[in-house]
């Protein structure tokens, strides 16, 4: 007979819903005829039905917690306070029937007592039936950090040097299902009896039978659920949680097509990089170095703003800095001394279309940071460029429309950290078969030639 136990505790999560309905109801009306005092019947109605199913919540929630094995510190706060909503509306229901015990017990004190009880009360179900962060799921990640709600990792971060050593299952797809599925399905919350918090319960399926296909994997309901779009009811993960990524899925995709193995490694598995990129850690500084400085004093940056600079961060934290002198075209050599008091800060330096001529390398010569160098529709012709080769860090130069000339283009062959160098539109030609083979793709002259069959066409 004991099967009759365990059906009874089942109803609780059916019969809970019916206090909630009676009793709201019996608040609201108590709001609507505070004045009037017309409709007490029905009020009274309400409060002995929600009375009478909260305690058959209580009783049926206290056998489905002997019965299946819940924890008391998991249900305790759930249970305590279901109790309190007892109280509160059997005390309502008796000060409606007019019992002088309770007659300076204030209707406002009640039901502001059994609004506050039953919303916790139903809070705390819920995160017994959906998890404890079913209401802050959904919450962008800006706002549970102002809050102070823990912040799962939005991805999976691997490094590019030893990813190939991880294996497939339990070093990619297990931490996915970890942080996007393993919520709603796990030991303590089997969402469709299915578990997702190991190899084991994955390959066992759920209610509707195993999510992964051996015989066919391209028809594997795990793949049929998270292909399908957002909206559609069967699309896992659920709209309100978490997405899958679009590399996620891929990387899902490829382990069940390559037969759900175990053990094997991305190396084993010969899989391409393309699969693991979006992993890699992204690195906020770009092309330009990783260096730590001291922070500009503000005045300083004031005083280029002053005459027409821009002076911007690479990116909001960062202390190195990308200067234009786009608004200023009267920006000369001489103006040029003032950004030596940040020769340490510039990476990035826009001086096209100024009046800067070849003088200005004795000042360039001092970034010892500096990455990107424009110089474009300028009165530079090249001499003194040689100045810059002890720049480490200098891997772009734009020249384009500048006055640069052919002859000091091999002064640039000894660059160490040179990536492309941009010469359209120099007064005098520079054809390819002037530059080395090994440094044919740093330069871009703009000299291309259409085929002969293309040229016909035109």
């Amino acid at each position: 007979m004991d099967f009759i136990y365990d059906l009874l505790g089942r109803f609780h999560p059916l019969i809970v819903h019916l206090p909630i309905g009676f009793l709201l109801l019996g608040l609201m009306m108590m709001v609507f005829d505070r004045k009037e005092n017309n409709h007490q019947k029905i009020i009274r109605f309400a409060f002995f039905w929600g009375t009478f199913s909260s305690l058959a919540a209580i009783l049926t929630g206290t056998v489905q917690y002997a019965r299946e094995g819940f924890l008391w510190e998991d249900i305790q706060g759930h249970m305590i306070l279901g109790v309190f909503t007892f109280v509160f509306s059997f005390l309502i229901y008796l000060k409606l029937k007019g019992y002088l015990v309770l007659q300076k017990v204030s209707y406002r004190f009640l039901g502001y007592g059994l609004g506050f009880v039953l919303l916790i009360t139903g809070h705390l179900g819920g995160n017994l039936t959906h998890g404890k962060d079913h209401l802050t799921a959904p919450l962008p990640v800006e706002i549970k950090e102002a809050l102070g709600l823990e912040v799962p990792s939005k991805t999976l971060v691997l490094l590019p040097e030893t990813y190939r050593e991880l294996p497939l299952y339990s070093g990619i797809i297990q931490p996915i299902f970890d942080q996007k599925c393993v919520s709603c399905h796990n030991p303590k919350k089997t969402k469709g009896e299915l578990l997702l918090h190991n190899l084991k319960g994955i390959m066992s399926g759920g209610e509707e039978g195993p999510i992964i296909s051996t015989v066919n994997p391209e028809g594997s309901e795990i793949l049929k659920r998270i292909y399908l779009p957002r909206d559609e009811k069967k699309h896992m993960p659920p709209k309100a949680k978490i997405q899958l990524t679009k590399a996620e899925i891929k990387l899902i995709d490829k382990w069940i097509t390559e037969g759900v193995p175990e053990n094997k490694t991305i190396a084993d598995l010969g899989l391409s990089a393309a699969l693991f990129t979006s992993f890699f850690p992204t690195d906020e500084t770009g092309i330009y170095p990783d260096k730590l400085l001291e922070p500009v004093n503000k005045s300083l940056i004031d005083s280029l703003l002053a005459i027409g600079l821009q002076v911007a961060p690479i990116y909001k934290t960062s202390s190195l800095l990308k200067i234009s002198a786009i608004n200023t075209p009267d920006f000369d050599d001489q103006k040029s001394i003032v950004l030596l008091q940040l020769a340490d800060h510039i990476v990035d330096l826009d001086l096209g279309q100024t009046q800067v001529t070849d003088a200005v390398f004795d000042v360039l010569k001092h970034f010892k940071h500096l990455t990107l160098l424009k110089l474009n529709r300028t009165a530079i012709s090249g001499n003194g460029i040689k100045k810059l080769m002890s720049l480490k860090y200098l891997k772009q130069i734009n020249l384009v429309n500048s006055k640069f000339e052919a002859s000091h283009l091999e002064e640039m062959f000894a660059f160490p950290t040179l990536e492309k160098v941009y010469l359209f539109g120099t007064p005098t030609q520079i054809y390819s078969a002037e530059i080395p083979d090994q440094y044919q793709s740093i330069f871009e002259m703009g000299n291309y030639k259409l085929n002969d069959e293309v040229e016909e066409k035109l």
